[in-house]
């Protein structure tokens, strides 16, 4: 860190009560004078010491006056909030793309024992280049080993992992859930409570925010890895039966009878009615063919395609599987009108 920094410096304008825009007179250089609360010197002075080009560089920081003033790269660029409140939502490639910068910026900081604890669409910023950049290192804390939980309960609600609230000590796990509500705000415009993303990301953004952290990916590293390949997690990709996907019992009884009611309605059909007075039931060849045609084009594919049981929308359109569930909508419709068609031909 330079001695003089802050000593060699220009005012020009305030961007709030407690930062402004100066320049070095030295280098010529924008800077951002920060004035934050004496507790901010200790995680500032470390944080100082991490150069990485997906973090604000922290480049001189003094205790004046019982408070903390440091001095911070100046970034040309927009916040992720202002880039999805005013661009709309990200395409799937361009959302992983971003938090893999993201996770690069925190691996930095875990190795070297810091905690952001803070991260949001607002303090990540996009430069004018396309490197993303977190900022904000105002609630950082130094990762204490033999701390049972947090002294001070910090962060934003929607991203601030449950530790945060008292429950736990906040480690490196507290920055993956916050990666996985940023992901789903960068692919909805909502937190997941709002709006859950639907796509091949859900998986992903559903491990980041597992209320239990040793359930969460185990490092930004780990998280990053994910991103970027094709394998998600097993545990998380098994796509529940339609009917089955609520978290309530309720729901499920209904599919069940609603599931029986189908089968003995089309049993009716194929008998003739003829089960309804205990009527013997021989089972010609035409029948066979009908009880076929029934369960695969009115039953079997209908199922499969109007639940997406495979995630077939996915495949279809990957950056907005939405776009492919209503491709999956009308085959499954027309999977019914093969059904007749066929049936007038068993």
């Amino acid at each position: 860190m330079q001695n003089n920094v802050l000593r060699n410096i220009t005012f020009l304008t305030s961007i709030n009560a407690t930062t402004d825009i100066v320049r070095d007179n030295q280098t010529g250089q924008l800077l951002l004078r920060r004035v934050t609360a004496a507790e901010t010197y200790p995680v500032l002075c470390a944080i100082a010491q991490v150069q990485h080009p997906n973090l604000m560089a922290v480049l001189d920081v003094r205790m004046m006056h019982d408070r903390c003033v440091s001095l911070c790269e100046y970034i040309n660029g927009t916040t992720l909030e202002y880039r999805v409140e005013n661009g709309g939502v990200l395409p799937v490639s361009e959302a992983k793309a971003i938090l893999c910068q993201v996770c690069d910026g925190l691996t930095a900081l875990h190795q070297n024992g810091i905690i952001h604890r803070d991260v949001k669409p607002s303090n990540v910023m996009l430069t004018n280049d396309g490197t993303v950049k977190l900022i904000d290192f105002d609630i950082s804390r130094l990762n204490k080993p033999m701390q049972t939980r947090d002294t001070t309960i910090l962060g934003t609600e929607g991203y601030a992992a449950p530790e945060q609230f008292g429950f736990a000590q906040t480690g490196a796990r507290a920055d993956i859930y916050a990666c996985g509500v940023l992901l789903n705000y960068l692919l909805t415009g909502r937190l997941p409570n709002e709006r859950l993303y639907q796509g091949a990301l859900t998986a992903v953004i559903l491990q980041c925010t597992e209320m239990d952290e040793s359930k969460r990916f185990q490092s930004a590293a780990e998280l990053k890895q994910m991103l970027q390949g094709r394998k998600i997690n097993r545990r998380r990709t098994f796509q529940p039966l339609p009917g089955f996907r609520s978290k309530h019992v309720l729901p499920k009884i209904l599919t069940v009878l609603l599931m029986i009611v189908w089968g003995f309605v089309l049993l009716l059909y194929l008998t003739g009615g003829d089960i309804l007075y205990g009527h013997g039931i021989e089972w010609t060849m035409g029948h066979i063919k009908m009880a076929l045609v029934l369960l695969l084009f009115w039953s079997a594919l209908p199922y499969v395609l109007f639940g997406d049981v495979f995630r077939l929308s996915e495949k279809i359109n990957p950056d907005n599987p939405q776009n492919g569930k209503y491709v999956l909508r009308i085959l499954g419709a027309a999977s019914f009108a093969v059904g007749v068609v066929l049936l007038l031909f068993v």
